[in-house]
């Protein structure tokens, strides 16, 4: 191998995986809830797991809203609240939890919002910003 070979994993896993802070949003039907907060800033780059983890009823949807932080302007309510730009469904009926990357200035605040009941979600930062590559052993 040359010397700027590497392992494929790292193409794949681009962070290294480590849990990290989390995250707790109530949602309520007709309101946006929202993390970071103002005074926390932008979500720092780096994989989460989002889950759903209580709903008042089976049919409840908690739609996952992500978008770019801008201290002081929330993310706008999707109206209707229904699929969207930016958007996925959790459900206790379907899907449960999902992975996505916060990227810097484009998914660095996520928000989550709901239909046809309350749902509690956790978004956990599931890797840190150093690249494997990075990491020395």
């Amino acid at each position: 191998m040359s010397a700027a070979a590497h392992r494929g994993d790292h193409d794949i896993a681009f962070y290294e995986a480590a849990i990290e802070n989390t995250f707790t949003l109530n949602a309520i039907v007709g309101a946006l809830t929202e993390a970071p907060t103002d005074l926390d800033g932008p979500l720092p780059p780096g994989r989460y797991l989002i889950q759903l983890v209580g709903a008042s009823d089976a049919a409840v949807i908690a739609w996952v809203h992500v978008g770019k932080f801008v201290a002081g302007t929330p993310l706008a309510p999707a109206n209707p609240v229904a699929a969207g730009t930016k958007r996925i469904p959790l459900s206790p009926s379907s899907i449960i939890a999902i992975e996505t990357h916060a990227l810097q200035g484009y998914s660095d605040r996520i928000a989550v919002q709901s239909v046809g009941g309350t749902v509690t979600v956790h978004i956990t930062r599931v890797s840190n910003e150093a690249r494997k590559s990075d990491i020395r052993r």
